[in-house]
């Protein structure tokens, strides 16, 4: 755990003021512009790569792998742990199969392994910390911007019950993962790792900045594949016993997108509004919720 003295104190809780500040100012400017998707393509995958280069400046080979094997394991914990909490919540439903496409995915994952591989051959030494600051700004601007966009008052009218569950069953099955994998972690670390609710691309850049690029890349894997794992096990789970808010809670941030086809198949579409819902309100909690629980 990192321990900043009273001017570095300072200095991060400006930042995430101003950081707080910059996303909901963007998220009202969002309303009134549109951005085109390559803007936002840009500053995710830049960020992806800058933290990707630190972290190959400052592991090893050993450590790399190291980072592999237990992100994925520690997705497979709170992937199975939070649907496990939507157990307590079941109605049955139709059990389908989703493919992984991993297609939409290759832009992220391409500039993780890039940025691995060159900072792990070329060693320079630049403030990645102040470059990651000017990143995670524009990163918070572009998000404010997109849920600007979609923000809907007839969407959030139609808040159920079914997505506030979920979304209660998401942020408690993050907090009994950190708790079960603390003995292993720092517990504030692996704590704002499971709250990333599968935002990796917001994730990983966060606690890069806080504590370095080695946690950066864990917590980015960590999301990510928790989002992948979503496809692969939730139809696995439904076929020993079905749980809707359990399949959702699991989908975290990433159920009104990328999963939300998965929603649509297995549940049908009065679940898959519940879904894209449950998405919609922890794409709006989490950069408010992660800078929060940093500062406690």
């Amino acid at each position: 755990m990192n321990i900043y003295t009273r001017p570095l104190q300072s200095y991060f809780m400006y930042f995430l003021v101003l950081f707080i500040l910059l996303y909901l100012v963007f998220i009202l400017v969002g309303r009134f512009i549109k951005l085109p998707s390559i803007i936002s393509d840009v500053v995710i995958v830049s960020l992806i790569f800058t933290i990707s280069f630190w972290g190959g400046n400052e592991v090893s080979g050993s450590q790399i792998l190291y980072i592999l094997y237990t992100s994925l394991l520690t997705s497979i914990v709170v992937v199975t742990i939070t649907y496990l909490l939507g157990l307590f919540l079941t109605v049955s439903s139709k059990s389908e199969w989703k493919k992984i496409d991993f297609k939409s995915q290759l832009k992220y994952i391409l500039p993780l392994i890039l940025g691995l591989l060159l900072g792990f051959f070329i060693k320079v030494k630049i403030n990645f910390n102040e470059i990651i600051d000017y990143e995670l700004y524009a990163l918070v601007i572009v998000i404010g911007i997109q849920v600007g966009e979609s923000l809907k008052l007839e969407i959030l009218k139609r808040i159920s019950g079914l997505a506030i569950v979920s979304i209660l069953v998401d942020v408690f099955g993050a907090i009994i993962s950190a708790i079960l994998l603390s003995p292993f972690y720092p517990f504030k670390e692996i704590l704002l790792t499971t709250l990333g609710s599968g935002w990796y691309s917001y994730t990983g850049p966060f606690l890069a900045k806080y504590y370095g690029p080695t946690i950066g890349v864990f917590a980015f894997l960590v999301n990510f594949l928790r989002e992948q794992l979503t496809f692969l096990l939730i139809p696995l789970f439904f076929r020993v016993r079905a749980s809707p808010i359990g399949a959702i809670a699991v989908g975290g941030a990433t159920s009104m997108d990328v999963t939300l086809p998965l929603y649509v198949d297995l549940l049908g579409n009065e679940y898959a509004i519940g879904a894209l819902i449950n998405g919609l309100i922890l794409t709006l909690l989490v950069p408010i919720l992660l800078p929060l629980v940093e500062v406690l």
